[in-house]
């Protein structure tokens, strides 16, 4: 039947533009031998598309996993996916983008009985110290094979034969687009970026899902303009990948066009790429930046830009591998309407890759929930019922709706949930979840990770620097960073997520929420719970506000969120709590030690949460005679660093309270702790400005401490 129907099926997807899922199962042997069939029966060239995968198939060389990234950016006929070698689905939908129109994603994977008792080598990721992985539940192939099964839109092939497809397709099949614009939604999306470069101030938000032409529409708007008059661009993603499609239109109107050291001119436009990181260190000026997938990109960031910058297009994939775009809509659109005078949106939905109604992209959705998002809420009730309980995965496994709405939440809670995600909320061995109903309907979650009571052995080997097991933040990074290995016994639970509905925000529910995890901790005999997350003020605040106090600050500068990672701990246990304050007292010394080195591109404005609750001793007799010299006579700021110095730690945690402005804290952190040159900082322009605010600046804290003398 092969013979026949699938160069028919083909012909089909091609006529109509379409593309389709093929899935071969079979034992490996007898798939391999079907493959090799396939692709003489369908003509496929070797060279038209990708294996990805460990070992050959049907004469082609492998791409391996590690290296699915390479495929981003481009366009194949073909596309096959090995999941003997394991199945992850970001790969799986990052290959499944690569595939044009009229062409097949094939999937070779176990018989379909069989899959989900397979030794998926993906486990190995997925599996913590203690668990192995015979021990865990393969939630997610059981779903995957009973999806795939039930889906009329895929064609399945087995030794027993070919079983088509049933495609919900329209009557009339779409015409092929023509021109450099290929439909009037990228039409409308150029000429409103060409609107744009004309105003004093503004911000266009560009969504759409993948294969809309939206990173496109800002290359040929840029090709465009680029024949008109001088324009300085700025443009940052999460990857250099990520920006391929514009940079292939721009391409496209200059095939010479060469990038050198991330910058290019075309015409009289100027384009610079740069990371979000960097891009927030240097602020070059521009007159225009573009920020594409700003979904995967921190909001704390992307607020930032917009204070910035006086024109910005922010474009970002509604549904996709990198993060989802559902979560950047609801958590920045209020907060950039209240930066910019002049917002406006726009929503690509018409596909350009492939035609409407595209079987493959249905499929996708439906598997990897691509397409997921909580139920509508209206405004919650605080007062109203609550029930806070433990959710079992094998309920979501049973119940497809519930899992929807829950991986829902979880994409808006952040904005990097991929579907990877997905794999880990139903297989990781070590996670359980706690969910929130209020009037009986899902409203929050919390995604806890079990973790700690390391061996000695394995302990010993994370202090030497010589094992990183799989899982265990919370105490690798107190053994490996700060040298506790006394923590290696103890238990932890660490927050991944904490998430509640929009519509129930800023009613107390997350801190309830929060607060029964604690209680159901302390029962269980828990040491101490723990979180990691992108320091942010609003984040540092919450946490504290519930008993989590920060223990460390990641060294390095995570390239999209330009923001240090900061792991909270809030100790339960009577060993716990007698060991955290003294670590606590530590980390304060190694945060005020670091901020000339590896901390320093730490915003000044995070000291006061990051401080907080830390005792510091109040300036002696001698020092307080020093420090009224220089705030009040014409003591230098040399003679008087280590009274300085000293005064700062005793107040830092009060600067906000006091109504300390964001300048006045840099001054202080930069001139004092950091001891920069005044040419380095910003404001107050100046040495001798800035001398003259750091005296008025040391009595105003002088006097918060000490009685007027």
């Amino acid at each position: 039947m092969m013979q026949s129907a699938l160069p028919a099926l083909t012909a089909e997807l091609q006529q109509r533009r379409h593309r389709g899922l093929l899935w071969v199962h079979a034992d490996r042997p007898e798939g391999e031998r079907l493959l090799d069939e396939l692709f003489r029966q369908l003509d496929l060239a070797p060279e038209a598309g990708v294996l990805l995968g460990e070992r050959p198939l049907a004469g082609l060389d492998p791409l391996p996993g590690r290296r699915a990234g390479a495929v981003l950016g481009r366009t194949l006929q073909w596309a096959l996916y090995d999941a003997y070698a394991g199945f992850n689905p970001n790969h799986f939908a990052q290959l499944a983008g690569t595939v044009a129109a009229g062409g097949w994603l094939m999937l070779l994977s176990p018989p379909a009985q069989q899959w989900s008792d397979y030794p998926d080598p993906e486990y190995r990721r997925l599996c913590v110290e203690p668990w192995t992985s015979d021990s865990l539940e393969p939630r997610f192939l059981q779903r995957l094979v009973r999806d795939l099964l039930a889906d009329t839109g895929v064609t399945r092939l087995t030794p027993n034969g070919l079983t088509p497809p049933r495609w919900s397709l329209p009557a009339v099949a779409a015409p092929p687009p023509v021109g450099p614009c290929q439909s009037l939604d990228q039409q409308q999306a150029v000429r409103r970026i060409l609107s744009l470069l004309d105003e004093r101030r503004t911000a266009l938000v560009i969504t759409a899902d993948r294969g809309r032409g939206k990173s496109s529409a800002i290359g040929l708007a840029l090709a465009r303009r680029a024949q008109e008059k001088p324009l300085q661009v700025v443009l940052t993603a999460p990857s250099w990948q990520a920006t391929e499609s514009l940079r292939a239109r721009l391409q496209e109107a200059d095939p010479s066009l060469c990038w050198q050291q991330g910058q290019c001119q075309l015409g009289q436009l100027s384009l610079r790429w740069m990371t979000p990181a960097r891009l927030a260190a240097e602020c070059p000026p521009a007159d225009l930046l573009v920020i594409d997938e700003a979904a995967a990109i921190a909001t704390p960031l992307l607020a930032a830009f917009a204070r910035r910058y006086r024109r910005l297009v922010f474009a970002t994939t509604q549904h996709g591998y990198e993060g989802n775009g559902r979560g950047f809509a609801l958590r920045f659109r209020a907060e950039l309407a209240r930066l910019v005078p002049r917002l406006e949106e726009l929503e690509l939905k018409t596909p350009i890759r492939w035609a409407p109604h595209d079987p493959l992209e249905c499929t996708l959705n439906r598997l990897l929930l691509l397409d997921a998002e909580p139920r509508p809420q209206t405004d919650g009730d605080s007062s109203s019922a609550l029930q806070i309980d433990t959710l079992e995965r094998s309920v979501l496994l049973a119940d497809e709706a519930l899992l929807r709405e829950l991986f829902g939440l979880l994409i808006l809670a952040h904005y990097r949930t991929t579907p990877g995600d997905l794999r880990v909320l139903l297989d990781s061995p070590n996670l359980q979840l706690q969910q929130l109903r209020l009037n009986g309907r899902l409203v929050g979650c919390v995604l806890i990770a079990r973790e700690g009571e390391l061996s000695d052995e394995l302990a010993e080997g994370v202090w030497q620097g010589v094992r990183r097991p799989t899982g265990h933040l919370l105490p690798q990074a107190l053994i490996a960073h700060e040298g506790y290995e006394e923590v290696a016994a103890w238990r932890a639970w660490r927050i991944m997520r904490i998430v509640v509905h929009p519509a129930c925000q800023q009613q107390g529910l997350g801190s309830q929420l929060l607060a029964a995890v604690v209680a159901q901790a302390q029962a269980a005999g828990v040491d101490y719970l723990g979180a990691s997350f992108a320091a942010g003020r609003a984040l540092l605040g919450y946490w504290r506000r519930n008993g989590f106090l920060p223990l460390r600050v990641g060294d390095q500068l995570d390239p999209i969120t330009g923001s240090h990672a900061v792991l909270v701990l809030r100790p339960l246990s009577a060993r716990t709590r007698a060991w955290c304050a003294r670590a606590r007292q530590r980390y304060g010394e190694r945060l005020r030690y670091r901020l000339g080195g590896s901390l320093c591109q730490l915003p000044a404005g995070l000291l006061p949460e990051l401080f907080a609750q830390l005792e510091a001793a109040t300036p002696n007799a001698d020092q307080i005679r020093r420090l009224r010299g220089f705030a009040h006579q014409s003591r230098s700021l040399e003679s008087t660093l280590t009274e300085l110095d000293q005064l700062l730690l005793t107040t830092v945690a009060h600067w906000s309270d006091w109504g300390l402005n964001e300048s006045d804290q840099q001054l202080l952190v930069a001139r004092i702790w950091r001891q920069q040159p005044a040419a380095e900082v910003a404001a107050p322009s100046g040495a001798r400005a800035q001398l003259q605010r750091l005296r008025e600046l040391a009595g105003q804290l002088l006097a918060r401490i000490t009685p007027t003398p």
